[in-house]
């Protein structure tokens, strides 16, 4: 009997071709979307251009040797350059920078002064480089008016330069935040396993739907229908999770790195997470479906952002802020086992997810389960 309940309940869901649009066709317009947008950066490095700069060729410059010294040092060719230094007559420099050839002018007089057009990343690098040269040589000359013989050993230091902070890594993969709106595109996704689950719940009931009311006087039991019905939900959504899966590793090319059987453990228990939320919302939520559907959709969407759908910094925030609203969020669970999959070399942040996940699912299941178990329709 169960088999020929899981059947035609298949059978069923797949005819509901809205709900099938909303849970595949538009994740996999999203995910070509967000492929357009910024998709295309994933897993590439970053590229530094030297900042294009123009000095005044002043005799004040001309005299300040070590000056020249630090700019013939950041422009020399290789991987650590900082500028392209371009020197030039008053005119000739502010004309550059007029036509933007230049991010910043620098002149030399009395002190050492910087003209820009515009603000900018690469007008703030300049700035930051005038100031420490400018702080180091007030620093040095303040040391020498104290103590003249300190020369020699002060200029040995300044070449000398030490760091006291080392950047260690978890494991050997390369930070990429662009991933994290692809693992929340894929928890969205899973979420969405809750129209299913929805659609059993408003099936099952009589006072909902005409379905329901004639599944409720059939001769077997509620517990092997709502079973049957889940168990055809889950394998719905997990099939169409799937496709997404292949799609953004297969055509997208987004990268989930080669623990496949980690990654299909974490879709299929987020599966099952989405089709239980979607069967607590038809059951005990009151009112008719759209406002069922209403809440879910909000709810959904709401938890789907606060794992970084629209904006992956706000995941950092309420680790920060609210880290309990972590661990109660499906979607943000799902997001961060594949986040953790991709970062950590050990699975205890993972399966941590995963049993959160499972037990958020049991405590929803069961609250469907009892709701349902008290229900009692009248004859008529």
């Amino acid at each position: 009997m169960f088999m020929h309940v899981f059947s035609y309940r298949l059978k069923c869901l797949l005819r509901d071709r809205e709900t099938v649009f909303w849970t595949l066709i538009f994740t996999l317009l999203l995910a070509t979307l967000y492929y357009f947008a910024f998709g295309h950066l994933t897993g590439e490095q970053e590229r530094f251009d030297p900042v294009r700069t123009a000095v005044v060729d002043s005799p004040a410059y001309r005299g300040d040797v070590r000056f020249q010294q630090v700019l013939a040092s950041l422009s020399e060719p290789g991987e650590n350059q900082l500028l392209e230094l371009t020197v030039a007559d008053e005119q000739q420099a502010e004309r550059m920078l007029e036509n933007g050839s230049v991010a910043g002018m620098i002149t030399v007089g009395e002190s050492i002064g910087l003209v820009v057009k515009q603000s900018g990343i690469e007008q703030s690098i300049l700035k930051a480089i005038l100031d420490e040269y400018a702080h180091t040589t007030k620093t040095v000359v303040g040391i020498l008016a104290k103590n003249a013989g300190a020369a020699q050993q002060l200029i040995s230091e300044l070449g000398d330069r030490k760091g006291y902070t080392e950047q260690i890594s978890f494991s050997d993969a390369v930070p990429d935040t662009i991933l994290g709106f692809f693992y929340a595109l894929i928890a969205m996704a899973c979420m969405y396993s809750g129209f299913w689950g929805l659609r059993n719940a408003i099936d099952v009931q009589a006072d909902l739907s005409a379905r329901g009311a004639r599944r409720s006087v059939a001769p077997i039991h509620k517990l092997g229908v709502v079973l049957a019905d889940a168990a055809a939900a889950l394998a719905v959504s997990f099939a169409e999770v799937l496709i997404l899966i292949a799609y953004l590793a297969f055509v997208l090319r987004i990268n989930f790195g080669n623990q496949i059987g980690y990654v299909l453990l974490t879709c299929f228990v987020g599966c099952i997470a989405g089709v239980s939320f979607g069967g607590f919302i038809g059951t005990v939520v009151r009112g008719n479906e759209g406002v069922k559907t209403g809440i879910l959709i909000g709810a959904s969407m709401t938890m789907s952002f606060l794992a970084g759908l629209m904006w992956v910094g706000i995941k950092d925030i309420i680790a920060r802020k609210a880290p309990v609203l972590s661990y109660i969020n499906p979607a943000a669970l799902i997001s961060d086992a594949f986040y953790s999959l991709y970062i950590f070399d050990s699975h205890r942040r993972f399966f941590v997810n995963i049993g959160m996940l499972c037990l958020i699912s049991a405590i929803m299941c069961a609250a469907s389960f009892m709701r349902l178990r008290r229900e009692r329709y009248a004859s008529v």
